[in-house]
């Protein structure tokens, strides 16, 4: 065989032999750790378990270990259902704390860039609609599933924001903070996050947008106001504060609203936490009139909204532009508190116009062959509304649903857009 068929046979082999699998970091700290382990154990782990070998255990044990991860620094978060496929239980079952410690860290320290390391490990699992104990509606939404493995999270029955574990991560260059023991975290909401960030953007070339009333100039945007009915952690609010709106919130967790103060000093936003019963008395009038924060949280249930805004006077009375419900499976009940406060805002005096206009988020959870028909019930509930007032005649349109993400089996998170415009006729 000459050399240069030697070669090219050679090239053949090498473009038919299937590239190397990569490695998965977890499994890369798993297996020394099991060589680790005395030979005992793996031995009374392969009798249990009716493996042929020891290689045939620790195949099982790595084969079965989780794949994906996410960073929320300090805290690396494995998915649900982890390390609970066998042989992994009888294993962990029959570790010293010390055994067990070891692959905790192990997993860390793979894990780990160089110049930052992860010191927390947990399992993640679904937020529950209700709460165990007493089977009633899961208001705050608290991550009462989540498991810890590594590292202090904070006390479970004497918790204090100081103690406690906070988590960051930067979505659409914002920052976001949380408790992880006591708030959840949704990734899913990033695109509607850069969707609001893009709402008022610039008029873009060529063929005339499809809706044009959305491109508001910077200036108009800094004199105007989002309400956020469901605030969380700022998860909608700091996009709102990033257009230069102000931005009222309404929250009832107070993990959520420190997470919120905290996301909101990160992100150099002013910030204002309205929370004490002696302050939440006080007239609305005298808790932001004047105010020179950006955003005002009230840590209260947001049916006292619509009554703060009304209670403001003709000067005090904010230019509303959006109103976010973002809660689920459905936001509803607040939908005709939301219609009042963004209409209330249209006479404001910082009106420069009295064609006015603004928009309600409404999120919700829809069958996606239900989408079509639920807009068309919207679209009806707003115009019955639309046409009660006596004072301005008002317009709502469903403008644009949004398809979120999907949260079950051919059910997605939406996002209705209702616009709402007006002629003042007084």
């Amino acid at each position: 065989m000459t050399d240069t068929v030697i070669t090219q046979h050679l090239k053949a082999q090498a473009v038919d032999r299937p590239p190397k699998k990569k490695e998965s970091p977890i499994s890369l700290a798993i297996t020394p750790w099991l060589n680790s382990l005395p030979s005992t154990l793996l031995d009374l782990l392969k009798q249990n378990t009716g493996a042929s070998t020891l290689e045939e255990v620790q195949q099982n044990l790595v084969g079965s270990a989780p794949k994906r991860w996410v960073v929320y620094e300090p805290m690396v978060l494995l998915p649900s259902g982890s390390f609970t496929s066998e042989p992994w239980p009888s294993l962990l079952t029959s570790l010293s704390t010390s055994q067990t410690e070891d692959l905790w860290t192990s997993i860390l320290d793979q894990l780990s860039p160089p110049k930052a390391p992860l010191t927390h490990l947990a399992i993640n699992e679904g937020i529950p609609l209700l709460q165990s104990d007493q089977q009633e509606e899961n208001i705050l939404r608290s991550p009462t599933g989540l498991h810890p493995l590594h590292g202090s999270f904070g006390s479970p029955t004497s918790p204090s924001f100081p103690s406690s574990l906070w988590v960051s991560t930067k979505q659409n260059s914002l920052t976001q903070t949380w408790a992880p023991l006591h708030t959840m975290f949704s990734r899913g909401n990033i695109k509607e996050k850069a969707r609001l960030l893009s709402f008022h953007s610039t008029i873009p070339l060529g063929s005339p947008p499809l809706h044009p009333h959305r491109y508001l100039p910077p200036a108009t945007l800094n004199n105007s106001y989002a309400i956020d009915l469901y605030a969380g952690i700022g998860y909608f609010v700091f996009s709102y504060a990033r257009l230069g709106l102000k931005v009222l919130c309404w929250e009832l967790n107070p993990w959520s609203v420190e997470g919120l103060r905290r996301g909101a000093l990160a992100n150099k936003f002013t910030v204002r936490v309205i929370t004490t019963p002696e302050d939440l008395g006080r007239p609305t009038k005298e808790l932001i009139a004047g105010a020179e924060e950006q955003i005002i949280v009230f840590q209260e249930d947001n049916r006292h909204a619509a009554r703060r805004i009304a209670e403001l006077g003709e000067e005090e009375k904010p230019k509303v532009r959006h109103v976010n419900c973002g809660f689920l499976p459905t936001s509803e009940p607040v939908w005709k508190d939301s219609f009042d406060i963004l209409v209330q805002g249209f006479a404001a005096p910082s009106s420069s116009s009295k064609q006015e206009g603004g928009w309600l988020h409404l999120h919700e959870n829809v069958g996606v062959k239900d989408i079509e028909t639920r807009k068309a019930q919207i679209q009806g509930l707003f115009d019955g509304w639309c046409s009660e007032s006596q004072d301005a005649t008002f317009k709502a349109n469903v403008e644009h649903v949004e398809m979120v993400k999907t949260y079950a089996p051919d059910v997605w998170h939406v996002v209705f857009d209702v616009y709402v415009s007006s002629s003042i006729t007084n």
